[in-house]
């Protein structure tokens, strides 16, 4: 299999949703949200082999039938930011996700129509990431160790099989198949980006869902055991073993109490900004996923006006470092909401700020800066409703 084929079924598998298995059993269709993700995981099911497979992929006898399954596809994925039906918590991160996933499940759909099929095949892979985004924000949900794993998926790599379970929130067998890759040194050198991935995305499980530092240990420990890891990885991890054995030390805080939820993630952003040694350096990765999730559970208290704004600030915080945790550009996601949330206030402007430099990042290249006008416009939208209205001047009286 060529590492083409295999990075897309690692993808695919992903997609699969909260509380179904290829092999569940067949139940009554139940109204709202449940039924909208077993709706989506059916139409994904039909899809995974095609996608996973070159010679199914590229068989005409399979394109109208692919086509049909994207459709579908599309029109569920409509219904994830639709707020008809309640979603498992209140964070409004689902909504966010929710909104850029029907878009891209859209383009894959005109992909296809046009005739570009590699590409849409490239795009409806690369929408894993708001699955895994989803999933492992906190442990909230159910988790689902009983599912069987369909045969026809046993033959999948380590990597694979793990997304797939953290994609039905069987976390624990998701977690074993990470250590599997990260404990064979070989894969170091034979599957490098796959080995950095296992570790990540278990990393993810252990410390937002499992809340377990011993967990996150085991993964760090077989990465500073392994000679053949890249030493960049091996510093990091030897950076996390210590966040790690100091959050082991703590005492737990109260997850009921907005004011000390909203402290508590400010505390763990500001020793990560500490550990930092630059904008880019990783070392501060734990520190960052504990906040992060830490902010997850505040959003799911569902906070208003100020409390909440500055929840979404933290929350793009967060996700400007851990660009490789979440989705595209996730951080930008927080900022803009941060600043529709409470507008013309310190903390919209704080997040404007943020939002401006990631936008001007993104699209400045070798040929210099290029904004597009549509990004332009929603630039000095959203500038002005982060200015912060000045405060009247109240004359002092005179002295006679």
């Amino acid at each position: 299999m060529s590492t083409q084929i295999k990075t897309l079924s690692l993808i695919v598998l992903v997609l699969f949703p909260l509380g179904l298995s290829a092999a569940a059993p067949v139940t009554r269709p139940e109204a709202g949200w449940n039924q909208k993700m077993r709706d989506l995981g059916s139409v994904l099911n039909q899809l995974l082999v095609d996608i996973s497979s070159d010679e199914r992929f590229e068989n005409k006898k399979n394109f109208k039938a692919i086509e049909k399954n994207a459709i579908r596809f599309a029109s569920l994925a409509h219904g994830i930011k639709s707020k008809s039906d309640a979603p498992p918590d209140k964070d409004m991160s689902l909504q966010l996700i929710g909104s850029d996933f029907s878009a891209e499940a859209d383009y894959a759909v005109k992909s296809l129509k046009a005739g570009h099929r590699a590409y849409a095949r490239v795009i409806l892979g690369s929408m894993s990431n708001y699955c895994i985004a989803c999933h492992t924000r906190t442990g909230t949900g159910p988790q689902l160790a009983g599912i069987k794993l369909d045969p026809k998926l046993e033959s999948l790599a380590p990597v694979a099989k793990g997304n797939y379970f953290v994609a039905i929130r069987n976390f624990d067998r998701a977690l074993s198949e990470y250590q599997k890759v990260t404990a064979d040194q070989e894969n170091a050198i034979l599957e490098p980006f796959e080995y950095e991935r296992a570790l990540r995305a278990g990393l993810s499980v252990a410390v937002r869902v499992k809340h377990d530092p011993d967990m996150a240990l085991n993964l760090v420990g077989n990465v500073i055991a392994n000679p053949k890891a890249p030493f960049f990885l091996r510093e990091q991890a030897a950076e996390w073993k210590k966040s790690l054995t100091e959050w082991k030390a703590e005492k737990p805080f109260s997850s009921e109490d907005m004011a000390k939820v909203f402290g508590e993630a400010s505390r763990l952003i500001a020793n990560a900004k500490e550990v930092q040694k630059f904008p880019a350096d990783r070392s501060a990765d734990i520190l960052y996923l504990r906040a992060s999730g830490v902010v997850h559970d505040l959003l799911g208290l569902s906070p208003t006006g100020l409390m909440a704004a500055n929840a979404l600030y933290l929350a793009g915080l967060c996700y400007d470092v851990l660009y490789d945790y979440g989705v595209k550009d996730f951080g930008e996601f927080y900022y803009r909401s941060c600043i529709r949330t409470s507008p013309h206030t310190e903390v919209s402007k704080s997040c404007y700020r943020r939002y401006e430099e990631s936008v001007y990042l993104g699209y400045t290249g070798s040929g210099g800066t290029y904004i597009p006008s549509d990004v332009r416009g929603r630039l000095n939208e959203l500038e002005l409703l982060s200015a912060v209205a000045p405060v009247p001047k109240v004359d002092s009286p005179q002295l006679q």
